[in-house]
């Protein structure tokens, strides 16, 4: 078990490796779905263990817009905004299926990528 803070980052790290398997094949419409529903997945774990952790220094969010610009200033994530656009892309994903809004999350993917290596480096986790 990997623990940050007294915080269980293991489930992510599978999680993250599972979409990065995903996100590299999306050439058919199942493909696809597999990518958006790993992101999903991922997005969900990421802001939870983002928000835990915050909560380990003493600061209590009770959102994920909350959790990122919280996680902003403790230094976790440098591009709130982007943070609320996956967030923004997640929420498309959980209310409604179509291609537009398929295609907008896969976009988005390799940058939520790196925001995620990103993180998981800030708060002492070797990736890669």
């Amino acid at each position: 078990m990997l623990i940050i803070d007294n915080v269980n980052i293991e489930p992510l790290i599978k999680a993250f490796d599972k979409f990065e398997k995903f996100r590299m094949n999306t050439n058919t419409e199942q493909e696809q779905a597999g990518t958006i529903q790993a992101f999903e997945y991922c997005f969900e774990l990421v802001w939870k263990i983002m928000k835990r952790l915050l909560e380990e220094r003493g600061r209590v969010a009770n959102s994920p817009r909350e959790t990122f610009r919280m996680a902003g200033l403790e230094g976790f994530i440098s591009d709130v905004e982007l943070w609320f656009d996956f967030l923004k892309k997640r929420n498309m994903t959980v209310h409604t299926y179509n291609q537009y809004e398929s295609d907008a999350v896969i976009a988005i993917c390799p940058v939520f990528s790196l925001e995620i290596k990103t993180f998981l480096r800030k708060i002492g986790v070797n990736i890669e």
